[in-house]
């Protein structure tokens, strides 16, 4: 079973590293086939949000004309990431989220400027009107993500709000219109939400 090395050291005989050999195999196969399994029920998601988020850039980019409709895929996504039964409801928790943090983003950071302080009080400001409109956890969280993403990625003046919203309602608009046309249920063996 053990057997001594040139160097003076103790080493496994072949033929119970053979054996290991085969159950480190035999575990390796087995989390391979559990992720394939895993990755067959979430290629459907896959698909939907890879095709929502190039649909809507598409529609808000070259329809909409907007040069930057950096909103347009992420309310896709986001959109899509929501359960069946309230996605409509929570993809317009979504757009009134990105409309309270664009508009906060927007007259803050054209007054104020960009910096550690100013996103830190966009952030505040734009959480609590979330709060104050009644708003539940995902136009809060988005409120602040939006006035996040405003206050970072755009210089002042550089787009509209307005054309920021239109991006949010056309990524949430294009979410739900793919969910409509290519549903999870579609893929045999595939939870539906």
């Amino acid at each position: 079973m053990f057997r001594e090395t040139r160097s003076g050291t103790t080493a496994v005989s072949d033929a119970s590293e053979g054996h290991g050999g085969h159950e480190t195999r035999s575990r390796l196969g087995e989390q391979l086939t559990r992720r394939v399994k895993r990755w067959r029920i979430a290629a459907v998601p896959i698909v939907q949000a890879a095709v929502a988020a190039g649909l809507s850039w598409l529609v808000a980019g070259h329809i909409a004309g907007h040069r930057a409709p950096f909103f347009a895929p992420v309310a896709a996504v986001v959109c899509l990431g929501m359960t069946l039964g309230h996605r409509l409801r929570r993809a317009i928790e979504l757009i009134v989220g990105v409309g309270v943090g664009i508009g906060i983003g927007d007259v803050l950071i054209s007054a104020i400027g960009t910096g550690p302080w100013q996103i830190a009080l966009v952030v505040a400001l734009a959480m609590s009107v979330a709060v104050l409109l009644d708003g539940g956890a995902v136009i809060t969280s988005q409120a602040a993500v939006s006035a996040i993403l405003v206050a970072t990625l755009y210089l002042p003046g550089d787009t509209s709000a307005v054309s920021r919203l239109v991006d949010a309602l056309i990524g949430g608009a294009t979410g739900l219109l793919v969910v409509g046309v290519f549903p999870r249920s579609s893929c045999p063996g595939s939870p539906s939400l």
